[in-house]
């Protein structure tokens, strides 16, 4: 009790305190206010008002530039307008997860959860427009209180102008001060109904969240009755009414998906634009060419129709720019891709494979409607059990079918392994809805269906990759090997690359319909940014991840570059080609750029990168001289140019033609077939001869022996006049004829000509050869290094 008393006597105490306190505070701002308003004005004078015109029009420069941003700058309407709208879903949201919500399937409340998550991301942004526009008034506003607080402005000015400028001004001041104050409460009375809504919102995802997983640890206990133990009267819709209702519910979410989405679909638009116009021009400049059949022999899907092949391709990669959409949109996207497929790979099926192939697509469109219902139907339940025993029957028919299912494409090393996986996923959908199971049925039947259609459609991707790739090497080359060794080639180098994104992809969607993948990204979320340290040094694994994906990446173009314009092709055209300097130019810079990307993506600091080169340059000082010297000799070499691709050049004991000039080193195709790689510090070390630097023209020679009764010099001039007549000679130099020596049986007559390309100069020099010994010999002069008999 006396510990009450004393407690309210501090607390009146503490009052008298306060209202003491605000009287005296209100009795020195009244007394300041009378002094301030007591202060009498000075008048200007003459010295003063230059500045004070200097003032008036700078004051009144600024006061006009912050109206002026105040006009154009802050635009209420881009928050207020979506904002309403954003509110009015989340009512209808809580509406429906507080009337429905135990009701909602997971595929239900995994859709609204990522609709949510877009509408809290938009809340979040303009939460920041909100907070820039604060900082900008804030900040205006005391440049403007600045203004009208300054002791200068309160003078009396003689001269009228100056003086009703000086008014004007303050009068503009004092309106945007009033202007600002009033915007800054607009901008907080935003904030708060954005920080409410934002609230609410992640509360509301939050209860999804946990809804959605109480359903999935739940999965495994019975949720219906047996399947041959329904009763129609426990559903309250049929199973018609119940797919108008999804339809109409997912057509929603994907608007509202979508309404947020602009600058990606903008973005997939863009890019099948440019493949289709890339892959129209390349088909156009092939079937200008006489190889035209030859070279098209390879290909199949664009072949077809370039257009529809576009439209598959963007139906396959768009899903990936969005990164999470929700089940209605990826079974549009996919429904729209499975007719172009169709029309692409029809013509390739043989006679019972276009039945197998029809059954798969009905059962495919059936589990794609089952999966977006909103509630189950007793119709639903015998519909999953006949689609997953046709789709058992027709997996079953798969792997005891001994055909190949498609004619002219090559099958598939992992189809029997993906069917036998479909297989075992619509058996486990079938037991699941037997007993009641009706959650696990649907999840393991759409996996099964979507997994068995995805790798179909992957494998055709991929094949139309490959097709793109060799349209591209096929329409920009003007002479080739065999088209069919080409496309071979292409297949070896690229196939595996694309089956290993393919397959990612592919475990991707797996993940997606068995309803793990927000389980797998918070996973992979975490174990990517947990921050980890060897002595100092802080790391994660994703920006591990990221610097050597960018490397790889860096070094996938530069092979497809160095692919796309066939630097090995010059070899056989027996051209010099100054294209591959050129390119070892820019695979270089893709380097380089990929790794600086890399380092600074990565978030590597600089100084750690300097020990990094330090370390590699002990590395260099010891054991890694030779390395280097290539390196940079291969540099030096797409400088200078010494040699370029389809020379015919000597180093040592080594001759060839250059076929490739890389960046550690080069690729000599000599005579026999075999490919010589030479370093390229050997190239610039060695003595060097390049039979074709300024042109292909070569000198050959032979020597003929004539018995000492010739007449010398009508054999010259025989000589001179048979090579005279081979066209393959040149004119210029003209062939020499000399007298070589006197052997002890014979003279020795040496004959010297030019060929124009040193690629032919054996088979020239034989045919001269054998024009001359028949000239000499019509002539009675028999050529001859020993004695007959």
């Amino acid at each position: 009790m006396v510990l009450t008393g004393s407690y309210r006597k501090n607390i009146r105490v503490f009052f008298i305190f306060l209202c003491l306190l605000a009287v005296f505070q209100f009795s020195f701002a009244q007394n300041k206010q009378q002094t301030v308003q007591k202060k009498p004005k000075h008048v200007v004078t003459e010295s003063e008002i230059p500045l004070l015109v200097n003032k008036v029009e700078t004051y009144t420069l600024a006061i006009d530039k912050n109206n002026f941003i105040i006009k154009i700058g802050f635009d209420f309407s881009v928050i207020e307008t979506p904002l309403s709208a954003i509110e009015t879903k989340l009512k209808a949201f809580k509406k429906r997860f507080e009337t429905q919500g135990q009701k909602m399937n997971l595929r239900s409340l995994n859709s609204a959860v990522i609709l949510l998550k877009e509408q809290s991301d938009n809340l979040l942004n303009y939460k920041k427009i909100l907070v820039s526009y604060g900082d900008q008034l804030s900040k205006s506003n005391v440049e403007v209180k600045k203004i009208l607080a300054d002791p200068d402005l309160n003078v009396i000015i003689p001269d009228s102008v100056l003086n009703e400028q000086l008014n004007s001004m303050v009068k503009d001041g004092k309106g945007l001060d009033t202007l600002q104050r009033k915007m800054l409460s607009r901008v907080n009375l935003l904030r708060n109904r954005l920080s409410i809504n934002l609230l609410q919102l992640n509360d509301l995802s939050s209860n999804m969240s946990y809804l959605s997983i109480s359903k999935k640890i739940s999965m495994f206990s019975r949720e219906e009755a047996p399947l041959f133990k329904l009763k129609a009267e426990k559903y309250k819709q049929s199973f018609g009414e119940t797919i108008l209702n999804s339809f109409e519910r997912s057509g929603k979410i994907i608007s509202i998906y979508l309404a947020g989405k602009g600058h990606l679909t903008t973005l997939a638009l863009l890019i099948f634009i440019f493949i289709t116009a890339w892959l129209l021009s390349n088909m156009r400049r092939i079937k200008k060419q006489e190889e035209v059949e030859s070279v098209l022999m390879q290909v199949n899907f664009l072949k077809r129709s370039v257009l529809v092949g576009s439209v598959m391709g963007l139906l396959t990669y768009a899903p990936l720019l969005f990164g999470n959409p929700t089940m209605s949109l990826l079974h549009a996207i996919e429904a729209l891709r499975i007719i172009a497929l169709c029309f692409l790979i029809f013509p390739f099926l043989n006679g019972s494979s276009k039945y197998l192939w029809t059954g798969l697509v009905l059962i495919w469109f059936f589990y794609a409607i089952d999966d977006i219902l909103l509630e189950s139907s007793i119709g639903e339940r015998w519909g999953l059990f006949i689609a997953g025993i046709l789709l058992f029957l027709l997996c079953v028919d798969m792997i005891r079918r001994r055909t190949a299912f498609f004619l002219k494409i090559e099958e598939s090393p992992v189809t029997k392994a993906l069917i036998i996986f479909t297989l075992a996923q619509v058996a486990l959908s079938i037991l699941f809805n037997l007993s009641g199971r009706l959650s696990l049925a649907k999840i393991f039947g759409v996996s099964a269906i979507q997994c068995l259609m995805l790798g179909i459609s992957l494998k055709v991707f991929c094949t139309m990759v490959l097709e793109a790739i060799y349209l591209q090497t096929e329409a920009y080359q003007s002479s080739r090997f065999s088209d069919f060794i080409n496309f071979r080639e292409l297949q070896h180098r690229f196939q595996r690359t694309l089956w290993i994104l393919a397959s990612i992809i592919w475990t991707i969607g797996l993940i997606r319909n068995l309803t793990l993948y927000d389980l797998m990204l918070r996973l992979s979320d975490d174990f990517l940014h947990e921050s980890r340290s060897i002595g100092s040094y802080q790391f994660t694994f994703g920006s591990i991840g990221i610097f050597f994906c960018i490397i790889w990446f860096s070094s996938l173009i530069s092979s497809f570059i160095s692919f796309f314009f066939g630097h090995e092709k010059a070899t056989s055209g027996g051209k010099r080609s100054g294209l591959n300097s050129m390119m070892l130019l820019i695979r270089l810079a893709i380097w380089t750029v990929g790794f600086l990307i890399a380092v600074a993506a990565a978030g590597i600091p600089i100084d750690r990168l300097s020990i990094m080169l330090g370390a590699l340059g002990v590395g260099i000082g010891f054991g890694l001289q030779n390395i280097v010297n290539n390196l940079v000799s291969g540099i030096i070499l797409a400088f200078e140019r010494p040699i370029q691709i389809g020379d015919q050049i000597e180093i040592g004991n080594k001759s060839g033609v250059v076929k490739e000039i890389g960046v550690r080193s080069s690729k000599i195709h000599n005579a026999e077939g075999a490919d010589i790689i030479v370093p390229n510090g050997d190239l610039l070390s060695q003595h060097l001869i390049n039979w074709t630097m300024q042109d292909r023209s070569k000198r050959v020679e032979f020597i003929i022996g004539v018995p000492y009764s010739s007449d010398l010099d009508a054999v010259i001039l025989l000589v001179k006049n048979t090579l005279k007549e081979n066209v393959n000679i040149l004119p210029a130099p003209e062939p020499v004829v000399i007298v070589q020596d006197f052997g002890e049986y014979a003279i020795s007559v040496r004959i010297l000509l030019w060929v124009g390309d040193l690629a032919v100069a054996g088979g020239i020099r034989s045919g001269a050869m054998i024009a001359v010994k028949r000239a000499l010999s019509d002539a009675g002069v028999q050529l001859q290094i020993r004695p007959l008999g």
